[in-house]
């Protein structure tokens, strides 16, 4: 008897590209259409760089660069009146030091003008790619925080406009295991 285990990623989501090389799963596309550097790219993308500061974790594109002086523990919360406002709770600064934008972080998108505006700037397939997107990295994140942090459990969210960030976004802070904030 055969047992089959998809990968994580729907094959149909490919029916949601604007280039259609006629594959339906998703080695020919990238044979055909990525490059090696790009592929690893998108690796690298997956694994980022941690840092822990204070108690607090947070990403970094890389950590070399990381500057204190530019790096205050200050997050933004929604008050009760929908208002932005400061805060130094751990996880009000992770959850707004972490946010990853995802439309905003891209500058190419394939050329689309016949798909109209669906949610956030983005066509109704732009828009589902980009929670596809930020599912997949919220799994590949949570294993690599896993790694790190093997005695810390984190908290992901995906949603759009968060805080102050435009578009579909992504954060995660660390769950609160004890009555530390």
């Amino acid at each position: 008897m055969m047992k089959v285990y998809q990968g994580n990623i729907s094959k149909e989501s490919l029916s949601l590209f604007v280039s259609d090389i006629g594959s339906g799963e998703f080695f020919s596309y990238v044979g055909h259409l990525v490059s090696l550097e790009q592929a690893i790219s998108v690796l690298g993308l997956l694994s980022p760089d941690f840092i822990e500061i204070q108690g607090h974790i947070f990403w970094l594109p890389n950590a070399q660069q990381y500057d204190p002086k530019k790096f205050h523990l200050l997050g933004l919360v929604e008050s009760k009146s929908n208002v932005l406002v400061q805060s130094t709770s751990r996880r009000d600064v992770e959850r707004y030091r972490n946010i990853f934008s995802i439309n905003q972080f891209f500058s190419k998108w394939e050329d689309a003008p016949d798909r109209p505006v669906f949610k956030v700037g983005l066509s109704k397939e732009d828009y589902r790619l980009c929670h596809l997107f930020a599912e997949q990295i919220t799994r590949y994140w949570k294993r690599a925080l896993a790694e790190a942090f093997p005695d810390k459990m984190f908290q992901f969210e995906i949603a759009d406009d968060l805080l102050d960030e435009y578009g579909v976004c992504l954060t995660f802070w660390q769950e609160c295991v004890s009555n530390s904030v």
